[in-house]
């Protein structure tokens, strides 16, 4: 007699993390995952524009710092244009009488940790505009309310080479009389705008040489400025692969998560439980030892009376 035997074979449970997905917890941990990589991604771009936009003014400073002097008017036209972007840090030759009675000083400018003042200058040109000349540096005096001496700019004509500046934002901070806390167009007009009678040109400059040179000690010549990117790359960089680690650390510990129920042999699925916590093989195996440990007690029972029913001899 030949007997067929008909093998079954359960279906081939899904491979890989993705297979987790099944599970309500792990569907809520790839969730939170994306949310993380999503915000890291927005702070990277973040930083990397804030890279762009430093590069962007960067670029005037790196191609206009060491040109050839042009005539002032082709910046800073005396009607008073404001500067642009694109012109800032242009050398521009310019002449006229420094009125050094109308100087004015620029409080808290720290210079290699020291604290001082810039020493802003008016220039009246031959037009009657005024040019701010921004002379330089002097330390904080003993008292630390000014300078302990001022030194006078050249007297009669002079012809300065110098680099022109957009004026900077106005301060809610109050200053002593003859000093200025921000070098803005409003601030410095009220100082020195009695100086010329045509009034300010649109922007400042800050001296590179004047002829003649003076006849005394003179402020610290402004200094050149550093051409930095800063660290928004590098953030940018890192915040990119935070966004990488998050998702990456999904998968790793469901790759973890798939190894530990191999070994134990559990299900790869989502697991039902009773009441009491245990899944249906476990409550199939405990109930038939039950009946096996219950078809003992009886059969030991049986053989204890039988004993006892025997007459004694």
């Amino acid at each position: 007699m030949s007997t067929s035997t008909t093998s079954t074979t359960a279906p081939a449970a899904p491979r890989g993390v993705l297979a987790l997905l099944r599970e309500p917890r792990w569907v809520r941990g790839l969730v939170l995952a994306v949310v993380v990589a999503v915000a890291c991604v927005v702070l990277g771009q973040w930083q990397w524009h804030r890279r762009a936009e430093r590069t962007e003014r960067n670029a005037s400073l790196v191609g206009n710092y060491d040109r050839d002097p042009v005539a002032v008017d082709e910046v800073l036209p005396a009607d008073g244009t404001p500067l642009t972007a694109a012109d800032t840090w242009t050398p521009v030759r310019a002449s006229g009488e420094y009125a050094a009675g109308s100087t004015a000083l620029v409080r808290n400018r720290p210079r290699e940790e020291a604290a001082g003042y810039e020493v802003l200058v008016p220039l009246v040109l031959d037009d009657g505009t005024v040019l701010v000349v921004d002379r330089g540096w002097l330390p904080a005096g003993s008292t630390s309310r000014a300078p302990d001496v001022v030194p006078a700019p050249p007297a009669g004509r002079v012809e300065v080479v110098a680099r022109v500046r957009a004026w900077e934002e106005p301060s809610e901070r109050a200053a002593p009389p003859g000093q200025v806390a921000t070098i803005a167009a409003g601030p410095v007009a009220e100082q020195v705008g009695a100086a010329g009678a045509g009034g300010l040109r649109g922007g400042y400059a800050l001296l590179a040489s004047e002829s003649p040179a003076p006849a005394g000690a003179a402020p610290l010549p402004p200094a050149r400025p550093q051409v930095d990117e800063g660290p928004h790359l590098a953030y940018t960089v890192q915040w990119y692969g935070f966004a990488l680690t998050a998702l990456v650390v999904w998968v790793v510990a469901g790759r973890r998560e798939q190894r530990a129920r191999a070994l134990t042999g559990a299900p790869a699925g989502p697991q039902r439980t009773g009441g009491d916590g245990a899944g249906p093989g476990e409550r199939a195996a405990g109930r038939s030892g039950r009946r096996e440990r219950r078809g003992v007690d009886e059969d030991a029972e049986d053989a204890e009376v039988e004993r006892a029913s025997r007459p004694v001899r």
